[in-house]
């Protein structure tokens, strides 16, 4: 009788442990991994992803079968880029130090700490009214600021080279202008002087 007792008791076991979702993420296939964040190989083309605070918690969990890679772009954000067809790419981000995540971006086409550019579309505008913001990762309020720039309707982006200065103040942007494609160069002040307030736009 005690033998039929243990083997039920281990089977039980097996059982409890097989349908622990923990032990399921233990037992798949790590394609990627860093101090915060792991990517496993479900099945065929998914892929699950865990992020992860500094306690090694996990803060987000989710699946996806789009095109997804996950880096840190310094020593406490993670940036999290998922492919959504068409050549878009939407970006989410996490700070460890904060315990905190932003929005999901489109259209970046470049950070540098707590900054982050885009290009966006103010609601009921055409393309031809596009605006580069410039704002806080995760909190607009903190900075926010517009710039209104000829850029040419193309496939894809129209920023052909972007970089932040060291202390944050100026983005020097080279992007194409007008129907004829110009190359055009310019220095975006950055200076919380002359921040200004969000408007609605089509993509939040």
């Amino acid at each position: 009788m005690k033998k039929y007792l243990y083997l039920f008791v281990c089977v039980l076991f097996c059982c409890l442990s097989a349908c622990s979702p923990y032990n399921d993420s233990k037992q798949l296939e790590i394609i990627d991994s860093g101090t915060y964040y792991r990517i496993y190989h479900e099945v065929l083309t998914q892929v699950r992803y865990e992020i992860y605070n500094r306690e090694g918690e996990v803060v987000l969990s989710d699946k996806t079968s789009r095109p997804l890679r996950i880096n840190m772009i310094n020593d406490d954000i993670i940036e999290i880029r998922i492919g959504a067809g068409s050549g878009v790419i939407l970006r989410q981000y996490y700070s460890v130090s904060k315990n905190v995540f932003s929005q999901v971006f489109q259209n970046v086409f470049s950070n540098s700490d707590e900054l982050i550019a885009y290009i966006t579309i103010p609601k009921r505008k055409t393309m031809e009214s596009r605006i580069v913001v410039v704002q806080n990762i995760f909190d607009k309020s903190l900075f926010y600021k517009e710039f209104q720039l000829e850029l040419s309707n193309v496939i894809g982006s129209p920023i052909t080279k972007a970089e932040f200065s060291k202390d944050g103040t100026s983005l020097q942007v080279t992007y194409l202008s007008g129907e004829d494609q110009t190359q055009v160069s310019t220095t975006l002040d950055l200076t919380l002087s002359n921040s200004s307030i969000p408007r609605e736009t089509d993509e939040e």
